[in-house]
């Protein structure tokens, strides 16, 4: 794997930071949508952050800010003390969304290899093996993503996210198409490998148990314009598993969440 060329992030440092970030679109009508409106928040470095909230309340939205792909209206996003286009050129931060992206006419080896290659360099064969072995995919280094079912396209996506060991991993939505046995079957998946590298995450997603099962925080955002309205820790012992979504306090935590939600008019 690379090394960053980005310095260590000092405990005082948030490896995400968001500070006063408001967001407009323009419609088709010429008449600005403002989609968020003030928001801050933070990740500290090690820190899994997920952000809940309604349809259209401008997750993905903050998501790509983060992520320097688009400009806010007004306020600025840190990561890892810098700017993100700086991080993502440096490639200290993995980007996993919704649909995996994988090219169609590339090996899963060969898609995984792609991240190496995007970086100037021939990706060395042991480091995509070890990669597609985390991801518990290595079996099928020879397929191709249309012989792969949603989930393990999914386990591509997060192999190759991971291939520079970036320090912040930023998820929107990763597991929204899967049905609901590949969707458990990867968020333990994820919390395996979050275990093992301990990145920062921002993880967006509309499910409630989802955001609990995985998180340090839970960030509830209101309808548009998005807000944030409640910030709920998530005071459950380490390391997870399937096995605490029956526990009291699991389901207190659930509930919080929810409750929160819908004070927020969810």
């Amino acid at each position: 794997m690379t090394t960053s060329t980005i310095p260590p992030v000092p405990s005082t440092t948030a490896a995400v930071a968001v500070e006063g970030v408001s967001h407009e679109y323009e419609t088709h009508h010429g008449v600005l949508l403002r989609a968020l409106d003030g928001i801050d928040l933070s990740v500290r470095d090690g820190e899994f952050v997920s952000i809940v909230g309604p349809s259209g309340c401008g997750k993905t939205t903050l998501l790509r800010i983060v992520a320097g792909l688009i400009e806010p209206a007004t306020g600025r996003a840190r990561v890892l003390g810098g700017e993100p286009e700086a991080a993502r050129a440096d490639r200290a931060f993995g980007l996993v969304a919704q649909e995996p992206g994988l090219l169609p006419w590339r090996t899963v080896a060969g898609n995984v290899a792609l991240s190496f290659e995007l970086a100037g360099r021939r990706g060395d064969p042991a480091e995509v093996w070890t990669l597609l072995g985390h991801a518990g995919i290595e079996r099928f280094a020879d397929y191709f993503p249309r012989e792969l079912s949603g989930g393990m396209r999914q386990r591509v996506a997060l192999a190759r996210a991971l291939a520079h060991g970036p320090r912040v991993l930023l998820m929107d939505e990763p597991f929204g198409a899967l049905d609901e046995f590949s969707r458990e079957e990867l968020r333990l998946e994820l919390l395996r490998l979050w275990e093992r590298e301990r990145p920062s995450v921002l993880f967006v997603t509309h499910a409630i148990r989802e955001a609990v099962l995985l998180s340090d925080r839970v960030v509830v955002l209101s309808r548009r314009p998005g807000r944030v309205v409640a910030d709920v820790p998530i005071d459950i012992g380490r390391p997870r598993d399937a096995g605490i979504e029956d526990t009291p306090a699991f389901l207190d935590h659930v509930a919080r969440v929810r409750d929160a939600l819908r004070e927020a008019g969810a």
